[in-house]
């Protein structure tokens, strides 16, 4: 047939397979895509080494790539760190936050009660003052009546009384009202936390020698003894202070203390404790018209104690009792030339020296040891305005405060030897020492060195002005209307700090050294 022809015709079929397949050439083929390389996926094949540079740029990639994925996890380390750091700030700011608040509390509560403290401290002075002016003024009255009804039928004696006490009435009246004034300024926390220190030291050269004089203070509030870091307020027990004034140190370290506020004399002894109170007693004698000023004792007892209001001294006996009255219109007194007497102490025979401001003398008055009555009087005049004095038991030194005034003289310190002579005068030169403005307690060293509390334009201080060289400030801090100023035998300075109620005692001593 002709199929079956026709196969045979045909090459056989394994023939076919044999000799037309064509002949493959060994072909590698590239593992799957997820077992690839990163860089053979954008790498061409190449069946030959690529050139060098290729390399080195694929190599250059490749770095630039690590130090890029590097930078990323620093960054990514720094941010997680500065929020840790914003995380703990937050925390210590409200920390902080809460601090503040309560130190601003607590600072606004100490604040309020500092203000009241000043009120009623301004109140009692302005209590004692106005107490002084309705006692001028009741006298006023009572003298304007006696001479209505009194003067067209007075005799020649009643007309000198009366042109006397006329005169006494008008002459310049002394009633100091001196009060705390305040301003409310946002306190510096840094300077307010702060310790202050309770010792001040200065040292002052002088020509051949240096002086040096170390002050530590401490306070004394009624009977309290307090240390110098302490702050306290007046109370109101019945041994505390009210505008203390006039101040005596004895021999023997026991203090007389003018408690002007309340009428009377505070005696301490060794340990600082009040031991006995001097209240003077009488019909026309009571806390609301006297106005005590200052106070000495002599070796016999006896205390002198000067009346602005009654423009007298009064004496008393060691235990209180009042003795005799020098100047004044009470009755039973004696006139001893005494006007408007101030300043008292104590000189080395023994005797009560009392400065007149209004007739510008010095008084010596020796006194009976029993009675109190005068046996002998030396009055040395020439002073302007003299106000208060000091004595040096020791060397017999005398030192005196002139007032000043407005029609050029200038307040002043005269130092006189025992004959009464004039050898300095302090506080008036800036070459010399701190120029004074307001002279008020005064006391002078067994070496010639007068002390002196300032009232200053700034502020209230206590200044020194050696035998030798040139004066400095002493004190300078935290003195308000400092009133009396004594030393003690055992090397205390003793200020009494009026406006603030208390009595403040400083550590004073001299050495010299080359």
């Amino acid at each position: 047939m002709r199929s079956h022809s026709e196969r045979r015709a045909l090459p056989g079929f394994s023939a076919l397979l044999t000799h037309s397949t064509p002949k493959l050439k060994d072909v590698t083929f590239p593992p799957p895509l997820s077992q690839t390389p990163r860089e053979s996926i954008c790498t061409p094949i190449s069946l030959t080494s690529p050139p060098p540079w290729v390399t080195q740029a694929l190599s250059n990639l490749e770095r630039g790539e690590q130090e890029l994925l590097n930078l990323r996890e620093q960054q990514q380390a720094e941010v997680e760190e500065v929020n840790r750091e914003l995380d703990s700030a937050v925390i210590e700011a409200q920390r902080e936050e809460r601090r503040l608040l309560e130190k601003v509390e607590q600072d606004h509560r100490e604040a309020q009660r500092h203000l009241s403290q000043v009120k009623r401290e301004n109140a009692a002075a302005v209590r004692v003052v106005q107490s002084l002016v309705d006692q001028q003024l009741r006298k006023i009255g009572q003298l304007r009546e006696q001479i209505q009804r009194w003067g067209s039928t007075a005799g020649e004696s009643n007309k000198n009384q009366l042109q006397r006490g006329v005169g006494e009435i008008i002459q310049p009246w002394e009633i100091s009202l001196t009060l705390k004034r305040v301003s409310f300024l946002p306190r510096n926390t840094s300077r307010d936390e702060q310790q202050s220190t309770a010792t001040t030291q200065v040292t002052q050269g002088l020509s051949s020698n240096r002086v040096s004089r170390s002050l530590s203070m401490s306070t004394i509030e009624g009977d309290k003894f307090h240390r110098a870091n302490e702050t306290q307020a007046g109370g109101s027990g019945r041994t505390d202070f009210n505008l203390p004034s006039g101040i005596h140190a004895t021999v023997k370290g026991q203090l007389f203390v003018v408690d002007c506020g309340n009428a009377r004399i505070q005696v301490t002894d060794l340990q600082k404790n009040v031991v006995q109170q001097v209240s003077p007693s009488g019909p026309e004698r009571s806390s609301r018209i006297c106005n005590y000023f200052d106070v000495a004792v002599n070796s016999k007892g006896l205390i002198a104690l000067t009346c602005a209001a009654e423009r007298a001294v009064l004496v008393f006996s060691r235990h209180g009792r009042l003795l005799q009255t020098f100047g004044g219109t009470a009755i039973g007194s004696t006139s001893e030339e005494l006007d408007a007497p101030r300043g008292v102490t104590v000189n080395r025979q023994d005797e009560f020296l009392v400065a007149d401001i209004k007739r510008g003398t010095l008084t010596g008055l020796k006194l009976d040891p029993k009675t109190g009555a005068r046996l002998e009087r030396t009055v040395v005049t020439g002073y302007h305005r003299p106000y208060l004095v000091a004595a040096c038991l020791t060397t017999g030194l005398m030192a005196i405060s002139e007032r000043g005034n407005e029609t050029g003289r200038v307040p002043c310190i005269r130092v006189l030897e025992p004959g009464w002579n004039t050898i300095r005068i302090l506080g008036v030169c800036s070459g010399l020492g701190p120029v004074l403005t307001c002279p008020w307690g005064l006391c002078i060293d067994s070496d010639g060195d007068v002390l002196v509390t300032d009232w200053g334009k700034q502020h209230h201080r206590v200044l020194i002005y050696p035998s030798k060289g040139v004066g400095w400030p002493l004190v300078t801090d935290n003195l308000s209307s400092p009133r009396g100023l004594a030393l003690l035998p055992d090397g205390h300075m003793v200020v009494s700090d009026s406006m603030n109620h208390c009595i403040k005692i400083y550590q004073y001593w001299t050495c010299s050294f080359s």
